[in-house]
């Protein structure tokens, strides 16, 4: 069983267990104190009083008149607050204290039963009855009564001050309960809000730091599976990162050492220009000078993603018009087009476009792009560069109606080329959107918000 539930079923228990006891003790507890102060009444106790009667009635039974008056003449003295009533064997009236005591002078016997009913359903005075020579037996020579005041009697007795103390010690106890689960919780919410700071709270490494396992308890099984959780992260952030720096390793290095062959054979094809060659030989040389163009394309855009990727690019980011280094890009590849019987469809936008960019950076996105459509989309014939709005922005837009992403084209790797695109505009914060299909592709370029309610841009219209 889990520890802290057994100490959640211990407390769920302990309350009423605790006021049952308490009010138990009080219980027992009573009757002693009561009995003890009992000693210190003046006539001591009810029963007392009854019994000590009752054996007065049984001593006066065969004593004359003027004995038995003088017998209760010194109870009364005895009994200073007290009624004294005697009633003989012939029904008379022969004692009563005080003398101005207003009584019957003769009594029926039905006088003396609704005499005795009437003592018994007197909650001010308590009264006792004894038969004179009997006690408790009627023996036929009368009887004798005692009345006194019930104050007299339980003057002594302070129930309501035990409810006091019984009530007293049970918030006692139900506070102390209270003291002790606030502590109890209240050290459970400080360890778990410790280790809600540790996994909100990376270092330096992004990854958090492991907490202190204090107790071995279920809290402390929970802090070791996390500071496993956090050597596990740390582990494979470490292999991830030797992984990734030998992959940029690799890269320079290639692409260092792929460098000094191509450069070699360049010169080599710059002097096979010079030597006289069939037009099938100028076009084989043509179409080799065209893969070794793309291979250092290809070289270059190895590098380059290496630099991104390794964050050893910096970004120089100001405000600038898009537009126009939009419109001098293009113009710089329109001879191209042009050469290969492009379409050709320019629909920028007058008014500036202002944006937050890296004009180098922007520039060779726009050069890798407009490189793939030569690559890749020269089948279709077509270009189409154009500002247009996207989702409430004025974007620019590069459209070709070559075979698409996914479809097949004279040429390969353009991965590496649109993954440096991504990479340059994802430090500037801008964002690229690819809608393709066999009928050519739709690259949308635009702002990128974290928060859609953040939208504020001096071009929004």
């Amino acid at each position: 069983m889990s520890r802290y539930l057994l100490i959640v079923i211990i407390a769920m228990v302990f309350l009423p267990i605790a006021f049952m006891s308490t009010g138990l003790l009080f219980g027992v507890l009573y009757p002693f104190v009561h009995s003890a102060k009992d000693d210190n009444l003046p006539y001591g106790s009810s029963i007392q009083i009854e019994t000590d009667w009752h054996e007065e009635a049984k001593k006066l039974s065969g004593l004359p008149e003027d004995s038995v008056r003088s017998r209760l003449a010194e109870l009364g003295e005895h009994y200073k607050e007290s009624t004294i009533l005697w009633v003989d064997d012939t029904g008379m009236t022969s004692f009563k204290k005080p003398d101005t005591l207003q009584v019957q002078s003769r009594w029926k016997p039905s006088d003396a039963v609704e005499y005795m009913k009437n003592a018994q359903g007197n909650t001010e005075v308590y009264t006792v009855v004894a038969f004179i020579g009997g006690g408790q037996e009627d023996l036929g020579e009368g009887f004798i009564s005692l009345a006194l005041p019930r104050d007299v009697l339980s003057r002594s007795s302070d129930t309501g001050g035990w409810a006091i103390y019984n009530t007293l010690a049970m918030i006692i106890i139900l506070g102390l309960f209270m003291l002790i689960s606030w502590s109890f919780f209240r050290r459970i919410s400080k360890r778990l809000t410790r280790l809600e700071v540790a996994v909100s709270t990376p270092g330096a490494d992004g990854i958090p730091l492991p907490v202190e396992v204090r107790q071995p308890d279920e809290i402390g099984q929970l802090e070791k599976s996390f500071n496993g959780m956090v050597h596990q992260l740390r582990d494979s952030r470490g292999r991830q990162q030797e992984e990734e720096q030998l992959r940029k390793n690799l890269i320079a290095d290639l692409s260092h050492d792929l460098r000094t062959p191509l450069t070699v054979v360049r010169g080599h094809l710059h002097a096979l220009h010079k030597e006289p060659l069939t037009a099938i030989g100028q076009e084989s040389l043509h179409r080799i000078e065209g893969k070794i163009d793309d291979l250092g394309g290809l070289i270059d855009n190895l590098l380059s993603y290496n630099l991104l990727s390794s964050g050893k690019y910096t970004m120089k980011l100001q405000q600038a018009d898009v537009v126009r280094i939009v419109r001098e890009s293009t113009a710089a590849w329109y001879p191209l087009w042009e050469s290969a019987e492009f379409t050709i469809d320019i629909e920028l936008s007058e008014q500036p476009l202002i944006w937050n960019v890296d004009i180098q950076g922007f520039r060779r996105v726009l050069d890798n792009l407009f490189q793939n459509i030569m690559r890749h989309a020269k089948s279709g014939r077509y270009v189409r560069v154009a500002t247009a709005q996207h989702l409430g922005e004025t974007c620019i837009v590069i459209e070709d109606h070559g075979p698409g992403i996914s479809g097949d084209s004279a040429s390969a790797g353009a991965g590496i080329g649109l993954r440096i695109v991504d990479l340059l505009l994802e430090g500037m914060e801008l964002s690229r959107e690819a809608e393709s299909s066999a009928r050519g592709t739709s690259i949308t370029i635009g702002p990128r918000f974290r928060d859609p309610r953040d939208k504020y841009n001096l071009n929004k219209t």
